[in-house]
């Protein structure tokens, strides 16, 4: 990664995936190296279906999953606040 950086002109992506052929490196260190930009394509999607997976084997042992969000979070995270304002304003 550093000789990518050392030898070929202009700005640098790292492209970071978690266990994939290149290291995940910190922010500053992929600075120092020369990457202007780091994305990291899979991590969520990655942590999702972790997230999932585990839920399900809990309600498949008859348990309630742990690692959810309670149900004011989960209608704040998935827009219901603004909907509700937007309703109450077109009523």
């Amino acid at each position: 990664m550093k000789e990518y950086c050392k030898q070929v002109p202009g700005y640098k992506m790292a492209n970071m995936i978690e266990h994939g052929k290149t290291p995940v490196l910190p922010a500053e260190q992929l600075e120092e190296i020369g990457y202007k930009i780091a994305v990291f394509p899979l991590s969520l999607i990655n942590a999702s279906i972790l997230a999932m997976r585990e839920s399900l084997a809990m309600i498949k042992q008859g348990k309630e999953p742990t690692n959810v969000l309670d149900f004011e979070g989960l209608k704040s995270a998935v827009g219901f606040p603004e909907y509700y304002n937007e309703f109450d304003r077109y009523q």
